[in-house]
């Protein structure tokens, strides 16, 4: 009875692999799409300003009137084929990296720029002590990452922060094209302002497109779900018939069963534990918060399913006793 509980454990576990590798799956090709504009969503728009202001007043311009907007800022160069400022008033879009890590939101509030570098960035760079840097115009700025190998993403392209204080907001904001991730409403503003047309990305018009591509990996997360259900439904079943055989009622019966149906929720807790920590080491997830809400969502439901058949039981032992 012990080996049937612990392979129907296993295969809870091996159930929430699946529900957190079929959203890995989601992530990853919503990842080959969006790491195209080097990872903005699709509320991205092409801004190009004809505007003689520098980077920082630009910058500058976004959190004064916009403040409790969420925006990201990419501005690529026009003349640097392989330069784009990020800037943004919220936590950004990370970009999976081979070392170090990609930009927090705060990176942009200091005078300190701060560089991610492609695999093959061809940029000049300098190490001292250990630490690398990105020496472009007689300024240095630490290099924080490196990004790994994904074959939508130019492996020569270098990543520098911005903003108001740093070196890189004195450059010239008509050198550059305006990438901007923000509500529609946000972004017909500043265009707007700036008397600039918007334009939607290629990789935008591809992925909405493609935006119901992802049925199957949810029908397969829906049968993973119901496999685990089903699971649990079983256990609570064989735990029912475990304890009949102690032939214990009343108050006892109710305590036994309270008792080792919390333990059996908390191992089960541990493997939901579990699966997330491998999950995160062995799979490709863009957003972990997605993935915590999926398992916890997941354990809920079989949560319930146990407890469901337990109480059910219980009561029909009760009504049968009643009725003899």
């Amino acid at each position: 009875m012990k080996i049937k509980k612990i392979i129907l454990v296993i295969v809870i576990f091996l159930s929430l692999l699946g529900i957190g590798s079929m959203l890995s799956n989601v992530q990853s090709r919503e990842a080959d799409q969006l790491l195209e504009a080097y990872g903005l969503s699709n509320n991205t728009r092409y801004i190009n300003v004809k505007s003689n202001q520098n980077v920082g007043s630009f910058i500058t311009y976004l959190q004064k009137n916009y403040p409790k907007n969420k925006i990201q800022v990419h501005l690529a160069s026009k003349s640097k084929d392989n330069q784009t400022l990020v800037w943004s008033n919220h936590e950004v879009v990370t970009l999976p990296t081979e070392s170090g890590r990609y930009f927090t939101a705060d990176d942009f509030k200091g005078r300190v720029s701060f560089a991610v570098l492609g695999l093959n960035a061809k940029v000049p760079t300098l190490k001292v002590q250990n630490n690398q840097y990105v020496h472009l115009d007689q300024t240095y700025y630490s290099v924080i990452g490196i990004l790994k190998h994904y074959r939508q993403m130019k492996q020569n392209g270098y990543y520098l922060t911005t903003g108001p204080k740093q070196p890189t907001g004195k450059f010239k904001l008509k050198n550059y094209i305006i990438i901007v991730d923000g509500s529609s409403k946000t972004i017909r503003q500043i265009a707007k302002h700036y008397h600039a047309k918007v334009k939607t990305p290629l990789f935008v018009k591809n992925h909405q497109i493609h935006q119901f591509s992802f049925l199957r990996e949810i029908a397969l997360i829906a049968v993973f779900l119901i496999i685990a259900f089903l699971s649990n439904l079983l256990l609570a079943y064989m735990d029912w018939q475990t304890v009949k055989q102690t032939h214990l009622n009343g108050a006892l019966l109710r305590n036994w069963l309270i008792n080792h149906g919390i333990r059996i929720l908390l191992i089960e807790l541990a493997v939901t534990f579990g699966a997330y920590f491998f999950l995160s080491w062995r799979t490709f997830i863009s957003n972990k918060q997605h993935l915590i809400w999926l398992l916890a969502l997941s354990w809920l439901i079989i949560a319930a399913a146990y407890s469901f058949c337990v109480i059910h039981q219980l009561r029909k032992d009760q009504k049968n006793d009643q009725a003899a």
